[in-house]
């Protein structure tokens, strides 16, 4: 048996010993977050191969990419859509600020909240990052407010290592979730031979154009290069962030920006820089601009 088998082997079989608990809480089974991505669609055949009961649901978060939300109506036409309370552009403005690395609201209102009082299904892998190689197979949501503010899964959830037996996971309440991460321990190596040589299922376009994480767009976790893509490619998405900018400000908030305009607090906010550090930079770019 090779070490790809091994893996998918071990991930059905967390499937099916945890099926149980899922059915507990909800008689759709597993809640399945399904983000159009090749992790989610590995999480979701595997979950078809395992023969487990779950309901897949995309969260509409109104930043989504339309190859994606296009994407997912055509080929998985079974996946609820979920549409938030709130736009993404209403959020910001309610809280009066721009969503940010560590201060990630966003996530937290349009994504996180669904599956509440749930087994979650999802398809994160410890090889995408430093702070998801630190998840686990297995792990209780906290709802707090903490958490909802920060983002921040590693801080506040209480986490369950592969030995403990998934009976003793403590009883979930409110918006609480236990969330089961079948595939952590597949590399992108073994995401794409299993789309493409195992069940050999079409995938969103935009990885063929060079796109290496789809999510929403203008994401604060983001690099640059990335936004800059994205406004050229999506401007009708670039204008609106620049409208809510502008109710922002109109409401009070971002008033550190006052004399600046909408558009260069896009730039500031693209830039992952400190405000202060932004602010002062940008005041001595235009100083030198006007002396010149």
């Amino acid at each position: 048996m090779s070490t790809f088998d091994k893996k998918l082997q071990h991930s059905v079989e967390l499937l099916k010993k945890s099926e149980q608990l899922a059915l507990r809480y909800s008689q759709d089974g597993f809640f399945l977050a399904f983000s159009g991505g090749k992790d989610s669609q590995a999480l979701y055949h595997v979950a078809l191969l395992a023969g487990v009961k779950f309901k897949a649901h995309y969260s509409l978060t109104t930043l989504d990419p339309p190859e994606v939300v296009r994407f997912i109506k055509t080929e998985y036409p079974d996946v609820v859509i979920d549409r938030p309370k709130l736009t993404f552009s209403q959020l910001c403005i309610k809280q009066k600020i721009l969503p940010t690395r560590v201060a990630r609201f966003c996530c937290a209102e349009l994504k996180e909240t669904q599956g509440a009082n749930t087994v979650t299904l999802t398809g994160v892998r410890r090889a995408e990052s430093f702070r998801r190689s630190k998840r686990n197979e297995m792990e209780r949501f906290s709802s707090s407010k903490k958490r909802r503010i920060s983002g921040d899964y590693n801080t506040v959830n209480d986490q369950f290592t592969r030995e403990r037996e998934l009976e003793g996971v403590q009883c979930i309440r409110g918006k609480d979730k236990i969330i089961v991460n079948p595939i952590i321990e597949w590399t992108d190596k073994d995401v794409w031979h299993f789309l493409n040589d195992v069940v050999k299922v079409k995938h969103c376009t935009l990885y063929d154009e060079g796109v290496h994480r789809i999510g929403c767009l203008f994401c604060p976790m983001s690099n640059i290069k990335s936004i800059n893509r994205e406004i050229h490619r999506y401007p009708k998405y670039y204008d609106m962030m620049i409208r809510t900018i502008h109710k922002i400000r109109a409401s009070g908030g971002l008033a550190e920006f006052d004399g600046m305009t909408d558009e260069d607090v896009f730039d500031w906010w693209k830039s992952k820089q400190n405000e202060k550090a932004w602010l002062a930079n940008k005041k001595y770019q235009t100083k030198i601009d006007f002396d010149f």
